[in-house]
């Protein structure tokens, strides 16, 4: 019990010091999950700590994964007035988003010849993490691969996204939102979200229809495409 509450204690207070730093020195490098990541693996290298034991000891920062992802929620509350009109659009606009990630996720594997598992963890990715893995698994695939490329993918959206929309001149933010929130799931929603208040709803409204779409059309699209080989 107490390694737990200090591996989670520890765990929860790194991210609030990455959290600090990223908000005193707001370069995208500094992304708090990012610098979480990076320092928990290279703690775990250099001091050859059993990664099994710390992921037990920090269960209670992995239960509270699917509650944080539902919280996310609350800005499409408070902006859904905004959002209502374009429902329809939002809707096909992921619909799109989600069927040219498993294209082009499935065409990549097909040029490199990649093993059938292999492919069918890579069908899911523009979705959180526990859609991800249930999707994986029903598909053949490696849901540790599958989870590891959509937290890379996050992170990287977390990180870049809002800059490479900037260098590509997308400046309304529900466009903003929706980009991240298709592409790069919750931590895009959370760059959304400390971004502007109408970019996080609709991150969050994106993420939200995305998830849907991505659990009732991934598999048949999936499933299609493999036929097509």
């Amino acid at each position: 019990m107490i390694n737990i509450i200090m591996a989670s204690a520890l765990t929860v207070l790194l991210f609030f010091s990455a959290r600090k730093l990223y908000q005193r020195i707001s370069l995208p490098i500094l992304n708090p999950v990012l610098i979480c990541i990076l320092a928990i693996s290279a703690f775990l290298l250099f001091t050859k700590f059993d990664y099994k034991i710390y992921q037990q000891a920090t269960l209670p920062i992995h239960y509270l994964l699917e509650p944080a992802v539902v919280a996310l929620a609350y800005p499409l509350y408070k902006q859904f007035h905004q959002i209502k009109p374009v429902f329809f659009a939002l809707c096909l606009t992921s619909w799109l988003g989600v069927s040219l990630s498993t294209l082009s996720a499935f065409l990549i594997c097909q040029f490199f010849a990649a093993d059938p598992q292999l492919s069918a963890s890579m069908a899911a990715l523009s979705v959180t993490t526990p859609i991800t893995l249930l999707i994986s698994d029903y598909l053949g695939g490696i849901p540790a691969i599958a989870a590891i490329m959509v937290i890379l993918i996050g992170v990287f959206g977390g990180v870049f996204g809002l800059h490479i929309l900037h260098w590509c001149k997308v400046d309304h933010m529900q466009a903003k939102g929706t980009a991240l929130g298709v592409a790069c799931h919750a931590i895009g929603t959370a760059a959304a979200i400390e971004h502007h208040p109408m970019a996080g709803a609709f991150a969050s409204a994106a993420m939200t229809i995305t998830a849907m779409i991505t659990a009732l059309w991934v598999p048949l699209f999936y499933h299609w495409l493999a036929t097509l080989i």
